[in-house]
């Protein structure tokens, strides 16, 4: 993949900011061709790990190599995934209705794979032939109707005419089991079924844990639901779906040894190849760590060898096809040292994403032969689908307004809001000491921030004057090939310099430079202010497109940023520390320390990185997120993703790196819940109780404000730690 520098083309769009940057809206001082520099910083750390697991891969030369590499796969899945439930209750199967069809009978099935957490299901029985019967469990891809979908009803009615019990289901968030249902709006509350799993989903990752533990817990329930049956052959159970259909198939098989055979469609492919296309997908499609880890998709079809496999593709697909046959080429090498060749295959049809007719049959064929023996009817039986609401297994079509019972939302917010991190009492400045000693290791950790340190290489353009203060717009480096474009702005005369504000602003240091904003107000006053565009915002922003920026922001660079093993937090604390030295570097900090300030959810960011670094001598922040806590306990969140750090909760939260602060000064005002809305002024307070605690404790309790800042407030006024 060639592109220009990104160094060039930064530095090129500055010349182009400081030319506009009397005026200074956003379009005129964004620089378009910058913002591919994230992606790219990511994507060759990513290159890096999976060419490592290749040479990995090419070491394993015997049976019991591979054995081992199998169980490790296994392990670093259920890992990632958080595990899976350990309550194994009763199904409590419910019918509902049934279709009496020609040849097979289509039952309409509730049940629950945890209590009072429901899966809607269609249960496709034939009724020629003997019993038991082989059977299919159907996971069905991403769609507002799911099982009934006349796409994925096809899938299934092939199936069962070659003699197949099919159990096919709605994943949560799609069909009859949305997460976010609204009567009033007859829709989700957050629209499509990618955004209902990612909502779901970057909450989860806030106690170590993926959605898919939800996802592929109804599978395995949907597995015992059909060895129940006195007509399945429980011995011959597989397990075949599309898209993300095929994701749980993958997920399944690699983890259910009770599965038999397997054939996911659209999905199996490498990661070196999606990456360079569409990217991560929503939130059970892949997992923090998993590249670091040296985990790709040949892996989940390595861990099901040597039982029989076909991977079934698409020529046009936006999962690669030349990614699916790198799949399959390694895996193949490996079915061959286990003597079974024969029982991995791939299909390949022309088109784009989706199982065109052809590939429905190849699946029968392949299902056909290992589960039942015998050759699938060939031409494909002729079958007619159903009217989506007849294959409904609740009354209003939705179990929200039907049954109730728990969703993976509900779920979530009762236990992960019980999950609080340790918080002794303070008895003197010697306990806040070791709490900011323990926070500074379980950032490191946590965060996985790394210091740079490569130079600096700052370089600056012409500084332009404006209305009693010089801009100067620059760059500096903090890791290779991660340029952080900044604007220092000076007050004039020289002589007039107080103090020295580094600024972050979530929109972008545009904004911030508004004419009358805030870093107008203290050049005028006096200070020195350096604007900053951390990772993923203003022109360090990726344009890498996403499928809700609405609600996750940089959604796709931050999953590829968990994926390689770091997180956006650790990235932007290098960003915010490599700042302090630039200053330091340009003799513009006074008695070596400046303040800080942030806007938006970048005051987390700024918090952390506080905690590390003592240079930071006094914080403000306005707007940013309450608490993590705030988003383990609401059933929605807005752009909050950046922030999540991976298994956090039970660690520390805001407050407990505020506490660690003291006793430098600290201001936080008009404090936001995790939709991005105020939150009142006494629930701020009650949130932060800790770090006051902290404070009182060294002695400064003025040291320390929760606030509100009124629209008409200036900046120095509302945050006295800038004084």
């Amino acid at each position: 993949m060639q592109r220009s520098s990104y160094r060039a083309r930064v530095v090129a769009g500055l010349g182009s900011l400081v030319l506009m940057m009397p005026v200074c809206s956003r379009a005129q001082t964004r620089s378009e061709p910058a913002g591919d520099m994230l992606r790219d910083y990511l994507q060759r750390i990513a290159m890096e790990q999976l060419a490592a697991r290749r040479q990995r891969i090419a070491s394993i030369r015997t049976g019991a190599q591979f054995e081992q590499r199998k169980a490790e796969v296994r392990r670093q899945l259920l890992s990632m995934m958080g595990g899976l439930p350990t309550t194994r209750g009763p199904l409590n199967l419910r019918r509902t209705g049934t279709l009496q069809r020609d040849g097979y009978r289509v039952e309409k099935v509730i049940y629950e794979s945890l209590p009072n957490f429901f899966v809607t299901a269609n249960l496709y029985v034939p009724e020629t032939g003997k019993p038991p019967y082989p059977a299919i469990l159907h996971p069905t891809g991403h769609s507002l109707t799911a099982k009934t979908r006349a796409f994925y009803q096809s899938i299934s009615l092939g199936l069962v005419k070659n003699g197949f019990v099919v159990l096919t289901y709605d994943p949560t968030g799609q069909g009859e089991r949305r997460i976010f249902y609204d009567r009033d709006l007859g829709d989700s509350k957050v629209g499509g079924t990618t955004v209902e799993h990612e909502m779901v989903g970057i909450q989860s990752l806030l106690g170590g844990e993926s959605i898919a533990r939800y996802m592929v817990w109804d599978g395995m329930r949907g597995i015992d639901l059909l060895e129940s049956l006195p007509y399945v052959n429980g011995k011959r159970i597989g397990v075949a779906g599309c898209s993300g259909g095929g994701t749980l198939t993958a997920y399944i098989a690699a983890l259910d040894a009770r599965v038999a055979a397997a054939a996911p469609a659209c999905y199996i492919t490498d990661w070196e190849d999606q990456l360079l296309g569409t990217g991560p997908q929503d939130a059970e499609q892949q997992f923090p760590d998993q590249l670091k880890a040296g985990l790709n998709h040949a892996d989940l079809v390595e861990a099901f060898a040597p039982k029989p496999y076909l991977i079934a593709s698409t020529t046009e697909d936006f999962f690669p096809i030349g990614g699916s046959r790198k799949a399959f080429a390694e895996s193949k090498r490996f079915y061959e040292m286990l003597g079974a060749a024969d029982r991995i295959s791939t299909f390949v049809a022309p088109g784009g994403h989706g199982v065109p007719p052809s590939q429905r049959e190849a699946i029968e064929k392949w299902m056909s032969h290992w589960l039942k023996d015998a050759p699938a009817r060939s031409p494909e039986p002729a079958f007619r689908t159903e009217q989506e609401e007849d294959l409904l297994c609740t009354v209003s079509g939705q179990l929200a307004t039907s049954i109730g019972g728990d969703t993976p939302s509900t779920l979530n917010v009762r236990r992960l809001s019980r999950i609080t991190p340790p918080r002794p009492r303070f008895h003197s400045a010697r306990d806040v000491d070791e709490l900011r000693t323990r926070m500074r290791e379980q950032i490191v950790r946590l965060t996985r921030y790394e210091r740079s340190k490569n130079p600096l290489n700052s370089r600056s353009l012409p500084s332009t004057e404006r209305d009693g203060y010089r801009l100067t717009s620059l760059t500096y480096e903090t890791g290779p090939g991660r340029i952080i474009p900044a604007v220092l702005a000076e007050p004039v005369p020289e002589r007039s310099r107080r103090r020295t504000v580094l600024y972050l602003d979530e929109r972008g240091k545009s904004a911030a430079m508004a004419k009358g904003g805030d870093v107008e107000q203290l050049t005028r006053l006096g200070y020195t202010v350096l604007a900053i565009d951390p990772s993923g915002t203003g022109e360090a922003a990726s344009r890498w497109d996403g499928y809700s920026q609405t609600w996750f922001g940089q959604g796709k660079v931050t999953w590829l940023a968990l994926m390689v093993g770091k997180t956006m937090t650790g990235l932007r604390i290098d960003d915010i520390l490599r700042g302090v030295d630039l200053l330091e570097e340009k003799h513009l900090l006074e008695g070596g320390k400046c303040a800080a300030y942030a806007r938006g959810n970048l005051g987390a960011d700024l918090l952390h990185a506080a905690v590390l670094d003592e240079r930071i001598s006094a914080v403000g922040i306005e707007g940013g997120l309450l608490s993590y806590a705030a988003v383990a306990r609401a059933p929605l969140h807005r752009r909050v993703f950046e922030a999540v750090i991976p298994g956090v909760l039970g660690r520390y939260d805001l407050p407990d790196l505020a506490a660690a602060i003291a006793p430098r000064a600290l201001s936080i005002t008009n404090a936001r819940s995790a939709m991005g809305m105020p939150v009142f002024l006494r629930e701020a307070r009650a949130e932060y109780e800790y770090a006051g605690a902290a404070y009182g404790a060294m002695g400064k309790p003025e040291q320390f404000r929760v606030g509100l800042r009124r629209e008409d407030e200036e900046i120095a006024d509302a945050f006295p730690v800038l004084r």
